[in-house]
């Protein structure tokens, strides 16, 4: 890989929950290269989707460890700020459901042990005829880069003296045509079927001969998922097979569409309410703030009255806006997200933590990185209204 390999984006599918907060640190990469994004990917993702391990002395006797039955991976941009200390923007987009299942992994495993391969080739063979076949996830938004995108797992293995190990955190969309306006000119890059970050923090699109077992493991998304992501299917597959998929199928549709419905019930929040006569009697020091996430709301409070009574939204599952008491720690008509690089207008910062509230998009239900959104009108009244060392109190 050349040292010298600049990129302009990567875009890459990650679980939701791994994303930093809105006003977090933000992500640095070097130079701006290829492998300098890649490991920006390697320390966001702390959970794997899937683990396996096995002993060098003898490959076919391996573990697989699944995480969630069901996680939210995000398609997420990275774009290096090279005129910005190495500054990593984050742009998000389609959400997936990926999910495991244990009954699956039972099968892979007894049929390995029923017939012990003599190789790591001969694992890589076996998994890769039971795995072609499996679907494992489903689009939940329109995903616009599935004309023109192979994804790509990204696996990152270690190995000692006795044994080897390996997790996979996620999925490169790899552009089909065009990588050079990416900045992508190396062939490996450009033609290989999984990425993978080792131990020492070393891209490599090469793998190992001795990693093939793990590498097909890793790969039980691949296929599916290098197909064509909205036509995963079970192409060529027995009438068992068949029923199989289809009843993971079904379960799967069935969580996506408890998802979708439980949004378009949430979405119908009542608009702002605003007493005028109350909030003209707001001082500095008689004035709080109230958020309920599970009302998803937020009060002005002057002494006792309710002044604003607002609609929100705070943060999705995996970054929960914090709960307790807090107090207004800064004020910044015109924030930028400090990762996102995103407008967050009437910034009201909590605590010195990296979170607070501002203007935002509301549709309906928590799905904020942790900061909790407001309409605009509303965000404007707390700003003018509240000051430093206002008190914020956030319930659940």
């Amino acid at each position: 890989m050349k040292l010298g390999l600049g990129v302009e984006t990567l875009r890459f599918l990650l679980p939701a929950d791994v994303l930093p907060g809105e006003d977090d640190a933000p992500l640095k990469a070097p130079v701006g290269r290829a492998p300098d994004l890649f490991g920006c990917v390697d320390q966001l993702v702390t959970k794997p989707l899937l683990a396996c391990r096995f002993a060098k002395s003898d490959a076919s006797k391996f573990e697989i460890f699944t995480g969630e039955s069901e996680v939210t991976l995000e398609s997420v941009l990275l774009r290096p700020q090279a005129d910005d200390g190495g500054t990593v923007c984050i742009d998000e987009s389609s959400e997936f459901v990926w999910w495991n299942s244990d009954g699956i992994d039972r099968e892979l495993c007894q049929k390995l042990h029923g017939n012990p391969p003599t190789s790591a080739g001969a694992i890589a063979d076996a998994l890769a005829e039971e795995i072609t076949r499996l679907r494992r996830f489903e689009v939940s938004e329109p995903f616009a880069a599935q004309e023109d995108s192979t994804i790509i797992p990204i696996f990152r293995w270690s190995q000692n003296a006795d044994e080897i190990s390996g997790a996979l955190i996620g999925f490169w969309l790899r552009p089909t045509t065009g990588l050079g306006r990416y900045g992508i000119d190396d062939e490996r890059l450009q033609t290989c079927r999984i990425i993978g970050i080792a131990a020492e923090d070393e891209v490599s699109g090469r793998g190992m001969r001795e990693l093939a077992a793990a590498i097909v493991l890793f790969g039980i998304s691949s296929a599916p998922f290098a197909a064509t992501v909205a036509r995963a299917g079970t192409e060529s597959v027995g009438p068992a097979q068949e029923q199989s998929a289809a009843k993971q199928r079904e379960s799967t549709l069935q969580n996506l569409s408890a998802a979708k419905q439980r949004k378009v019930q949430t979405a119908q929040q009542e608009s702002a309410k605003i007493n005028e006569d109350v909030l003209n009697r707001a001082t500095s020091q008689n004035i709080s703030v109230v958020v309920s996430i599970s009302k998803q709301r937020v009060y002005l409070m002057v002494d006792n009255d309710v002044a604003i009574d607002s609609p929100i939204s705070s943060g999705r599952h995996g970054r929960a806006t914090p709960t307790g008491s807090f107090t207004v720690s800064e004020k910044d008509k015109n924030h930028v997200s400090t990762i996102y690089h995103c407008p967050m207008k009437y910034f009201l910062r909590l605590s010195g933590m990296s979170f607070g509230l501002h203007v935002g998009q509301l549709p309906g239900y928590p799905a904020s990185h942790g900061c909790v959104r407001l309409p605009e009108q509303v965000a404007k009244l707390l700003f003018q209204t509240a000051t430093v060392g206002t008190p914020v109190t956030i319930q659940a």
